[in-house]
């Protein structure tokens, strides 16, 4: 957040910022760090205002940090670290980093316990931060700790599932210039629900549906992990004291008028109310990064007509046979490299051209 440099006191037949310029200097800089920083007007206005400031205190060299730099310049001028659970990580979209798609504990050899490792946090080299991270030139270089199933928890612990995986908040500090995050599908439990839908979806057997089971409990759900993101998304900011952050929703897994799927055993009605779920998931995240006083990226409208069902779909579909002795492959229901790419051409907007609640 800009600040104005403190006015040195002033000395008999010195001219200076006396009282009356100070508190026009303050008010300036209020209104600079409260309103301009935070409208999409972006650097012009940024910088009238402090060429007003300096010209208020009338000091030779005086400067508002920050002032000058694009909002993109803003975000490159330091390190990028990437944050997250799935969506971030680029589960679904395949070639993962080296040390991040490997389970020890697939062999059925019981002898061999303290050696069983595991890392299945698909780092792809194809996820949207990725992609931000090639078409930037961060003066700081870039940090992926993203990993596939990672809840809030695993921000400021280990992740005791994955070898060798740190808190995710380790990898922040005074130089890091933009955060980018996707995080609280796991918490909520959207696993489940789409696990539960397969099984018994809203024409299913017994009351006990997916929609049934899990419709109320959501609700009730969300207030918590808003309350929960809330401090997360201003823990970042205290880490990364000079960052941009940049939270990323999660994309509608299917088309808005689908039809029943017997490929993924869903039925119609699960897949809008699925759909729903998301957009609520997304109103409750933009909510709160609202109120932490960070950015949101909702991809909601640039995947309509790419969800599941679709022609051109940028979310996989069921895939069953997965590692190790997994029913289903971890990348279902998850975005490929064309929707990472596209999430990525969001962001990338959202880092040259700043829009905010």
């Amino acid at each position: 957040m800009a600040t104005v440099p403190r006015a040195r006191r002033t000395r008999p037949g010195e001219r200076g910022a006396g009282t009356l310029e100070y508190v026009g200097a303050t008010i300036l800089a209020s209104l600079l760090v409260l309103g301009l920083l935070v409208t999409p007007a972006g650097g012009a206005l940024r910088d009238g205002f402090a060429e007003a400031v300096c010209s208020v205190v009338e000091r030779d060299g005086c400067t508002v940090p920050g002032a000058g730099e694009t909002p993109l310049e803003q975000a490159t001028s330091g390190e990028y670290v990437a944050l997250g659970d799935s969506y971030s990580s680029g589960e679904g979209a395949w070639d993962y980093e080296e040390g991040t798609d490997y389970d020890d504990r697939v062999d059925l050899w019981p002898y061999n316990d303290h050696e069983e490792d595991r890392n299945r946090c698909h780092r792809s080299a194809h996820a949207y931060s990725q992609v931000i991270t090639g078409a930037n030139d961060f003066a700081g270089g870039s940090t992926f700790v993203a990993c596939s199933g990672a809840v809030a928890q695993h921000l400021d612990n280990p992740n005791a599932g994955n070898t060798g995986e740190d808190p995710q908040y380790d990898a922040l500090s005074q130089d890091t210039s933009l955060v980018t995050m996707t995080m609280g599908g796991n918490d909520l439990g959207f696993a489940d629900v789409v696990k539960d839908c397969i099984i018994n979806g809203a024409r299913g057997i017994g009351p006990d549906t997916c929609q049934a089971k899990h419709d109320r409990r959501i609700e009730e759900d969300l207030p918590r992990l808003r309350e929960e993101l809330l401090e997360h998304y201003r823990e970042i900011k205290e880490k990364a004291p000079n960052a941009r952050v940049v939270i990323v929703g999660y994309p509608p897994l299917f088309v808005s008028d689908p039809s029943d799927s017997f490929g993924n055993l869903l039925f119609e009605e699960d897949q809008v109310w699925m759909n729903e779920v998301a957009g609520d998931l997304n109103a409750m995240l933009a909510d709160a990064a609202a109120e932490a006083g960070v950015e949101f990226v909702d991809p909601t409208q640039a995947f309509e007509g790419h969800g599941i069902g679709s022609d051109e779909p940028w979310i996989n579909d069921l895939d069953l046979g997965g590692p190790g002795f997994a029913i289903a492959d971890p990348s279902s229901f998850h975005p490929n490299a064309a929707g990472h790419a596209a999430i990525a051409e969001l962001v990338q907007q959202q880092l040259e051209s700043p829009r905010y609640r």
